[in-house]
């Protein structure tokens, strides 16, 4: 019996500046659709606003993952084994199951691993776990991640404009490594 084949990239990751789906890494600049390895997006959301988002090709996310301490790596693949239910998609925290529409749920992460114009895998995590996520991260981790947005992300932000890994309850950072 043949697997059904995986659907189109949802609305929910397309690019919310050129509302249309990403076509370059935000990192390297190389064309998403054509990449063999695929792909990542991730969108941070705040009160109910698309803050932040970026995607990465396979080779930038591995890269960026590489960089993140070793004492993170673990403690994120140990997180993500316990607490992490990878079938709940965009609308449902896969931490906590709160869905995203929400008494409280104003801030919130999504992320999905594509692959030409298809959705292999999402996960949404709301602000109250990404907080709890942001705790496993290394002094060292947290200082790829900032270098990531200042490479990436010019210019003076405005107040509040990109969360800052600290004070964020929403920092679309690529945590999970989502198995396929």
């Amino acid at each position: 019996m043949d697997e059904p084949s995986p659907p189109p990239i949802p609305r929910d990751l397309h690019c919310e500046y050129e509302e249309r789906p990403f076509k370059h890494c935000t990192r390297c600049g190389e064309t998403l659709e054509d990449d063999a390895g695929g792909f990542q997006v991730s969108k941070a959301y705040k009160n109910g606003e698309c803050v932040m988002e970026y995607a990465l090709c396979d080779h930038c996310r591995t890269a960026m993952m590489e960089e993140f301490s070793q004492e993170s790596k673990k403690r994120l693949s140990t997180f993500q084994d316990e607490s992490v239910d990878l079938e709940r998609g965009l609308h449902l925290c896969s931490v906590c199951g709160q869905g995203r529409d929400g008494e409280g749920t104003d801030d919130y992460v999504i992320t999905g691993v594509c692959e030409h114009d298809r959705l292999l895998h999402s996960i949404m995590i709301c602000g109250q776990c990404a907080d709890g996520v942001q705790e496993l991260l290394s002094a060292k981790t947290k200082d790829t991640w900032r270098r990531f947005v200042d490479e990436n992300f010019p210019g003076p932000p405005g107040e509040g404009e990109y969360p800052e890994i600290e004070e964020t309850k929403t920092t679309p950072m690529p945590v999970f490594s989502i198995k396929v």
